[in-house]
Order: C-alpha cells, then structure tokens, then sequence
C-alpha cells in the first residue's frame, strides 16, 4: 500500500537506479559482458524494468480502487 500511495515519477525515481544497478551487476556478473555494454544495458534494462513495475503499479492500484 505504501508502494501504491507514491505518485508515480517517484516510484521511477526510486526503482531506477535500484533495476539499473541490479542488471548492471548481472551483465557484468555472471553474463560476463565488457563493462562499457553491462553499463548501457544496466541504463536500458533498468528503464524498461522500471517503467513495467509503473505499469503494474497504476494498474494494481486502479484495481483496487475499482474493488472498494
């Protein structure tokens, strides 16, 4: 409920840097990717990550509001 309560540029604010730095640590990690290439796609897996979790967010919260 805390999560569906913040407007929305601030859950991109706070789960962004989380996703980018999670994937980041993935490509560098265990897909052993160069690291300029783990750096670009921890930027574009973190947005697209990001910007699902949003989505799924908004939708959740609309969903609930439907149900009351």
């Amino acid at each position: 409920m805390w999560w569906e309560s913040l407007e929305t540029w601030r859950q991109l604010a706070v789960s962004f840097p989380v996703f980018a730095i999670i994937t980041f640590l993935l490509n560098i990690g265990p897909f052993y990717q160069p690291l300029g290439r783990s750096v670009f796609y921890g930027f574009f897996e973190g947005g697209v990550l990001a910007g699902l979790l949003a989505v799924a967010t908004r939708t959740e919260r609309e969903r609930r509001r439907k149900n009351r």
